[in-house]
């Protein structure tokens, strides 16, 4: 048996036989192994590689609004964010079942974490030790289609280079609570009350119900490596290229309609010029007839065989018009598409190509701001997302 364990006994022994009247009837549990050894133990490197946002308490209920966004890291604890980026449709994937304890261990004033924002700024003193238990309870990821690539090229193309080196892209957010309880030294005066364990030769005690915390951090991926992973130049390249084939298909569409509604008008024309001849020699005979006051069986014959034609002649005329209408609003929509292509196409040359140049040094940002429309546009961004 070791000296510490021998001097934690004696101490329990003396607390046991000096236990006030007033705390005889409570339980008390009482662990007789010394805990120094499980003290202190280290955060898993998973949980330290986060970088942890403190003004984010906005973001506990609602962290998807979090994740996709760019963020702008000024000083060395300070950041702005600049506006979301995800592409429509696709919001970014939510995992609500999450319960995993990353870290279970009772921390001292030697804890390499003590007091800092990681651990929800619990700290321990030099009289007091800490149970602390930290876990991940809900989390956010932008899956790599829903990034929106083109939108994030051509909005940070004026942004200068040195600007964009402090500038990330939150790829995941996660929210994870922190429960405490603090262990205040205990002697023979204070007497045997709650929970008490022993560590260091020393015994402690606490009859608190655990507080909870919770803390937001993110995994960040810079700017620059992001759109090195897709080059901005292929990314746009590519998309004015498929604008200009939608252009192009877009004109020989209405090219097509158009040839065919001339030829439909061609065809109407044709039509009525001879519904129009017919009618002329109809009349012409039945003048004729009147004049001559007597009809023969040869007129006869051939003023019916008129009639049929030119009833024929005049349902050719109104199927040929509905038709004609038909390809008239056709050639109406697809003129309009091609006309939108078009434009589509010229805005999209409008913007010219700029070359674009993973893990932010930073561990804890301690304070966070929205930036204005404004400020954003004067940071060299085209576009800026709500």
């Amino acid at each position: 048996m070791n000296k510490s364990l021998l001097a934690t006994l004696a101490t329990l022994v003396a607390l046991l036989f000096t236990v006030p009247a007033r705390a005889q009837g409570r339980i008390v549990r009482v662990r007789l192994n010394d805990g120094a050894a499980t003290l202190n133990g280290n955060l898993p490197k998973d949980y330290t590689d986060r970088t942890f946002i403190k003004g984010l308490a906005m973001y506990r209920n609602k962290i998807e609004d979090l994740a996709g966004c760019l963020i702008l890291l000024e000083d060395k604890d300070k950041a702005s964010i600049i506006g979301q980026y995800v592409r429509a449709g696709e919001p970014p994937f939510k995992n609500q079942a999450l319960s995993d304890v990353l870290y279970s261990s009772k921390i001292s004033a030697a804890f390499k974490m003590n007091g800092s924002y990681m651990v929800a700024s619990v700290a321990a003193t030099h009289s007091s030790i800490v149970e602390l238990i930290v876990t991940d309870i809900n989390g956010v990821l932008v899956p790599e289609t829903a990034i929106p690539y083109l939108d994030i090229c051509r909005a940070a193309k004026n942004v200068a280079p040195e600007l964009k080196k402090r500038i990330y892209y939150i790829r995941s957010a996660k929210l994870t609570s922190v429960h405490s309880r603090a262990f205040q030294e205990m002697s023979a005066e204070t007497g045997l009350t709650g929970t008490v364990f022993s560590a260091g030769g020393k015994v402690y005690g606490s009859s608190d119900q655990f507080k909870t915390d919770y803390v937001v951090s993110v995994d960040l991926v810079s700017l620059t490596n992001l759109l090195l992973t897709k080059n901005c130049d292929n990314v746009i390249s590519s998309n004015e290229l498929a604008a200009r084939q939608q252009a192009d298909q877009a004109r020989q569409q209405a090219d097509r309609a158009e040839q065919e509604r001339r030829q439909k008008e061609a065809e109407l024309k044709s039509a009525k010029a001879e519904a129009e001849e017919l009618k002329k020699k109809v009349a012409e005979i039945q003048e004729t007839l009147k004049k001559q006051a007597h009809t023969t069986d040869e007129y006869k014959t051939q003023v019916e065989a008129m009639r049929r034609d030119l009833v024929a002649a005049q349902a050719r005329v109104n199927q040929v018009n509905i038709e004609f209408k038909q390809v008239e609003n056709n050639t109406k929509v697809v003129l309009a598409n091609s006309e939108q292509q078009q434009q589509t196409q010229q805005a999209a040359q409008a913007t010219a190509p700029a070359p674009l140049v993973q893990k932010s040094d930073v561990g804890v940002i301690t304070e966070v701001k929205n930036l204005s429309e404004e400020e954003v546009k004067k940071m060299g961004f085209k576009e800026v997302k709500p």
